[in-house]
Parts: structure tokens; C-alpha cells; sequence
């Protein structure tokens, strides 16, 4: 999916449940505008703008959000492989090394 075939609303749907996951929720209201509140104006603001202008919004909004999916993913699988060398054996470590390139080691055992 690219900036001009996703629809606004799914890419603003995906950075408010982002922004969800990670901001902790306000305890105090305050006179300065969330983030949240920020992204929402921003939006509604973009559909009084000429469509040049309005398509690079959408696309700077797809990029954030892309990234923002991206280096989420990267914080979990970070997660898992925190501590891998310790917590395994090094055979299990090339057990599973082999099963991400998709292959299968045999199994040494069978002899034993």
C-alpha cells in the first residue's frame, strides 16, 4: 500500500491507536493542545487545502505512520532477542538462525 492508495482515514485510524499504545493517558488537563488533539486538528484542517498540498499531507502522514509500524516492530522482535546468546544453547540458537533462512538442520541424535 502506497501513500496515494491508502485511504486518510485508515492512516489516521493507525497513528491515533499508535499514539494509544505509547503516550500515557493525561491525569491533568492542560490549555496546550495533545498530541492527539494536535493530529486531529491537523486533519480536519487538511480538507480545505488544495489537493497538491493535501496529497503531500497525506503522504508525510502515511510516511510517519509507516515508520511509526515499523520501529514498533522492530521494538518487539528487539524484545525477543533480548538475551537469546544467554538464555539458549548454541545449538538452539542455530536451530532457529537455520529455520529463519527457511532451512532445517538435521538432527544429530539419532546416533546417540
Amino acid at each position: 500500500m502506497t501513500a496515494t492508495s491508502s485511504p486518510p482515514l485508515h492512516v489516521l485510524r493507525g497513528i491515533l491507536r499508535h499514539l494509544k499504545k505509547t503516550l500515557p493517558p493525561s491525569s491533568t488537563p492542560t490549555n496546550d493542545l495533545t498530541l492527539r488533539e494536535h493530529i486531529l486538528s491537523q486533519y480536519r484542517a487538511s480538507r480545505d487545502l488544495p489537493p497538491e498540498k493535501s496529497s503531500a499531507l497525506r503522504a508525510m502522514a502515511y510516511d510517519y505512520y509507516v515508520l511509526k509500524t515499523d520501529l514498533a516492530e522492530r521494538a518487539r522482535l528487539h524484545e525477543l532477542d533480548a538475551g537469546a546468546d544467554v538464555k539458549l544453547s548454541p545449538k538452539e540458537l542455530s536451530r532457529r538462525a537455520a529455520a529463519r533462512a527457511g532451512l532445517q538442520l538435521p538432527k544429530l541424535d539419532e546416533w546417540t
